[in-house]
């Protein structure tokens, strides 16, 4: 069994997932003003990812020694003795003793520690998104499931969509396409709209980065159109994957073939999650690649719309003012769509 296989182990199940953020006001994940939810689990090890602590099914701690101020309330919090103040009256985190409760967390008060992760039922986060209705039908918004990858508890996607459908709420699924067929079929009926991401065609290069080849990923994608809906393919473009232009080039005549595709997303690569790996203790293993420059992301454009493929350009140069303000004000912890 390969380490991402025993990462999957441990999930709750189809009755309750866990929830790392309900993030309200977004503009980069579907059409209109929308509220995503990000769910934990993913089948990919994609060595760029900008939310490590989604990656496996249960909660993960994140702790910011930076923000720490050595108050030590976290010490008899912990069940495990996980926790321990030194000489310099620095907290320290035994990660092997941690199981991650969240009981340290909850007493932290500069915010140093967090847990992702919460137990959400289908009402629960169907409460949660019928709030912001008045929004969704003012700008054409509406939900996009996140990840994580959600198509890996379909029957739980498939009742939160159901529920939102009834009234009338435009649905979206981020999805890195590696889950059975089956799952995209019980989750169809309720999605408008599908964000498809591609990381790279040659599958040699694909399992290097991403830990699994994409065979199936290539199999769902020339299968969706079948399903009637609208598909976005989105591309993380990423220095030593898919900038090359014969990649690329690859890439979007792949896209131009399928039916229902209506556009691509080009998804610069970029650095803003790196922070996230150090508080969870893991090595940040793309710290010397360069983010793509103007002049890349131009030329990318540029062979998309030659195949006549409608094109936007996200990422980190592409946030609201709203979100900037807010990406400054709590960079640690803020999770960026990528």
């Amino acid at each position: 069994m390969s380490d991402i296989e025993n990462d999957q182990k441990g999930g709750i199940g189809q009755e309750r997932v866990y929830v790392s953020e309900i993030q309200r006001f977004c503009v980069h994940d579907g059409p209109g003003i929308r509220t995503v939810v990000f769910v934990l689990g993913c089948p990919l090890r994609c060595k760029w990812c900008q939310n490590p602590e989604n990656m496996k099914p249960v909660p993960q701690l994140l702790f910011s020694g930076g923000g720490c101020i050595g108050c030590g309330a976290c010490v008899p919090a912990c069940p495990r003795g996980a926790n321990t103040v030194d000489g310099d009256e620095h907290c320290l985190l035994d990660r092997k003793a941690c199981t991650a409760c969240g009981r340290c967390a909850e007493v932290c008060q500069p915010g140093a520690r967090k847990l992702s992760g919460t137990p959400y039922t289908v009402d629960e986060v169907y409460e949660e998104i019928i709030k912001d209705r008045v929004v969704y039908s003012n700008t054409g918004g509406g939900v996009t499931l996140s990840g994580g990858e959600f198509a890996m508890y379909p029957d739980f996607a498939r009742r939160l969509l159901e529920r939102c459908k009834r009234e009338n709420i435009h649905t979206a699924l981020e999805t890195c396409g590696y889950v059975k067929w089956e799952a995209f079929e019980r989750i169809a009926p309720y999605t408008d709209l599908f964000l498809y991401d591609i990381k790279a065609l040659d599958q040699k290069t694909h399992k290097e980065w991403t830990g699994v080849d994409n065979k199936q990923i290539l199999e769902n994608l020339s299968r969706l159109p079948s399903l009637g809906k609208e598909i976005i393919a989105r591309v993380p473009l990423v220095p030593g994957v898919n900038d090359d232009e014969g990649e690329f080039t690859g890439i979007v005549e792949l896209v131009r073939s399928l039916d229902s595709v209506r556009g691509l997303h080009i998804m610069p690569f970029h650095h803003i999650g790196r922070t996230k790996y150090e508080m969870l203790d893991k090595p940040y293993l793309v710290g010397g690649l360069k983010e793509p420059d103007e002049r890349l992301l131009e030329r990318c454009r540029d062979i998309a719309k030659t195949h006549g493929l409608l094109v936007d350009i996200g990422g980190s140069d592409c946030f609201t003012a709203v979100e900037k303000k807010r990406a400054k004000r709590d960079e640690r912890f803020f999770i960026y769509d990528f």
